[in-house]
Order: C-alpha cells, then sequence, then structure tokens
C-alpha cells in the first residue's frame, strides 16, 4: 500500500479516547484494520516538547524491537509500519500495528474476571515477565494497558517505545515491577481495580521460581518514598494536564 495514501487517512481517522498520551487511530490498508499510535513525549515538559521530534529514530528502534521480539517468539503486537510526516524543521512520528480484533485489555480483563482467572493470567504475565529478561529486552513502560488479552486468552504486549536490549540487572526487572505496581495503585486510587496484595506476592513468587531471584527485599526497600514520589508525579500531572480519567474499556491500540 502507498504510504501517500495512509497518510491521508490520519486527518479523518477514528481515535480511540482514553489510550494514552498520543492518539491512537484507526485506518486501514485493504483488508488490514491498523492502530496508529502518534509519540508524544513524555514527562512534565510535554506541554511544551509535544509531538515535535527532529529524527525517526525513536519510532525506527521501536519497530526494530518488536520485530527482535516476534522473531524469538514472544507475543508482541505485529508491526506494520513508521509514518514520517514532516513539519517544516520538526517530524510528528506514528507507528502503525495490526488491530488485535474483539481483544481487550488486561485491565479491563482482570476487572471482570474471577479470582482463579485472574491468578491465571498473574501467572503468565510473571512468565513473560521472565522471557523479557531472558531476550534482553527493558521494557521501561510495562503496565496493565500495555497487555491486550484475546477471545483465547493469549496475552499481546504492546507499548515499546525507548525500550533497550541488552543484558538486564536485576534492578531493570525491579523497576519493571516498579512500574506495573505503580499503575495498579493508580487505579486503586481512581477506584477502577484493586490488585491485592496476594496477587502481587503470586506474581512474584512465579517469577522467583523461574529466575531464582526473590525480588521482595529490592520491592520492600524504599516502598514507603516510592509511594510518596508516585503521589506527588501525579499532583503535578493534574495540576499541568487535569484530572486523569479512568481507562476506557473494550478498545485496544
Amino acid at each position: 500500500m502507498e504510504p501517500a495514501l495512509l497518510i491521508n487517512q490520519l486527518n479523518g481517522a477514528t481515535i480511540l479516547k482514553g489510550k494514552g498520551r498520543g492518539d491512537i487511530k484507526i485506518l486501514h490498508a485493504g483488508d488490514l484494520t491498523l492502530a496508529c499510535r502518534k509519540y508524544v513525549h513524555g514527562g512534565l515538559l510535554r506541554a511544551f516538547t509535544g509531538d515535535i521530534f527532529f529524527s525517526e529514530k525513536r519510532a525506527l528502534q521501536e519497530m526494530e524491537a518488536i520485530r527482535s521480539l516476534r522473531e524469538n517468539g514472544f507475543p508482541a503486537i505485529e508491526p506494520f509500519c513508521v509514518i514520517v510526516e514532516k513539519r517544516f524543521f520538526a517530524k510528528t512520528l506514528y507507528l502503525v500495528t495490526v488491530f488485535k480484533k474483539d481483544a481487550s485489555d488486561l485491565l479491563e480483563f482482570l476487572k471482570i474476571s474471577g479470582q482463579m482467572t485472574r491468578f491465571r493470567a498473574l501467572r503468565k504475565v510473571a512468565q513473560l515477565f521472565f522471557s523479557l529478561e531472558l531476550l534482553g529486552v527493558y521494557h521501561p513502560d510495562l503496565h496493565l494497558n500495555n497487555v491486550l488479552v484475546t477471545p483465547e486468552k493469549a496475552l499481546i504486549f504492546l507499548d515499546f517505545d525507548k525500550s533497550r536490549t541488552g543484558p538486564l540487572a536485576k534492578n531493570d526487572m525491579a523497576r519493571m515491577f516498579w512500574r506495573l505496581n505503580r499503575f495498579a495503585e493508580k487505579m486503586e486510587r481512581m477506584n477502577y481495580i484493586t490488585i491485592t496484595l496476594k496477587e502481587k506476592a503470586y506474581f512474584l513468587r512465579v517469577y522467583r521460581r523461574l529466575s531464582g531471584y526473590d525480588m521482595v527485599p529490592n520491592m520492600e526497600k524504599g516502598h514507603e518514598t516510592k509511594k510518596v514520589v508516585s503521589r506527588i508525579g501525579w499532583f503535578i500531572e493534574r495540576i499541568f494536564y487535569g484530572k486523569v480519567r479512568p481507562p476506557v474499556p473494550g478498545a485496544n491500540p
């Protein structure tokens, strides 16, 4: 398909609301339905930097990370292409992936599932969490909205923006779990879902059984400080960007 035809769809495309910082738009290429995610800078300065980039490196790195994972059998989303839209001296970047019809976010799946189903899903996440370690891929934004659940209950991981490859230290794995935990606590503060202490402990036990490493002491160290820092961050985000709304169920990027 000609790139220009995809770009022409951007302005009139359907937008999925409540799916991260950048817009998620639905595009079409022949019989394929595609999800198009715009890159937007993170952090408190994004009000100024927005979607302005000066090279396509960030999008190409994510595309390469996804391809590498899939070649090694890891269930990452299927990539389609990168779109680079030139704006004078700057660029707007988009990652286009194949849209997974009938899949739901893991967050929504856990919210509506019973206890045993939740434990089975968390066990699978822990196993794939360990697979990322074996493959040497650090996912900086791994959370419950960046994992899809298919109707067959298979998991598919999304959003490898700013991921890096190479041998991972145990502190890297701890940071990935902290990201998972921070998101879960944020959803709990919004009264959207509660991931219980028993469920978190089960996740860590599965990881320990696979890796031989007990992450609990690492997680306990500085727990209260990290919680305070996270809450301060949420407060500042609300000042700059308004109240964060609960995720929109039933749609996936």
